[in-house]
């Protein structure tokens, strides 16, 4: 957390460096983060905030794209960040990335309890909604340009 550079991520013990996301990934956060916050001004619930912010989980620290906490569960961020798993996570697939959000990632996500994890990829827009039930993520869908989340209280064409 020390270290200059922003786009740096902790996994298992180990720094992992990222180039800076493309265009059309930051274009597509930017759609996701403008619409979802226009409905959560109406309904509340809670804050969804853009990478770079650091979530903690055990040994980890991640910078997801896109990052909601509820409300009722604000206090765990301390210090500026997020210390605890947050309620959902938005990770953007860019090439140089794809192996770690769809594998080491999903797995920590899962692993600490994340309830909704959305992939994106950018250049379709094919959205993969996992939700956690019982301790395991779930496919709840697969569609193109469309978010759905149940603890977001919110429903995004994008």
């Amino acid at each position: 957390m020390q270290l200059p550079y922003e786009h740096i991520e902790l996994i298992d013990g180990n720094l992992v460096q990222e180039p800076a996301p493309s265009y059309g990934h930051q274009n597509v956060v930017a759609d996701l983060l403008t619409d979802i916050r226009v409905q959560l001004r109406t309904n509340r619930l809670g804050n969804i905030l853009p990478a770079p912010i650091d979530v903690l989980l055990g040994t980890n620290v991640f910078q997801p794209d896109l990052v909601f906490i509820l409300n009722d569960r604000l206090s765990i961020v301390i210090d500026g960040k997020i210390q605890e798993s947050p309620d959902v996570v938005f990770e953007v697939i860019s090439p140089s990335n794809a192996f770690k959000d769809l594998k080491v990632k999903f797995d920590i996500y899962e692993h600490f309890g994340i309830k909704e994890y959305f992939i994106v990829y950018p250049d379709d827009k094919m959205v993969i909604k996992y939700v956690l039930i019982e301790g395991r993520f779930h496919e709840e869908y697969r569609e193109i340009g469309f978010v759905k989340s149940t603890l977001m209280g919110c429903e995004v064409n994008f």
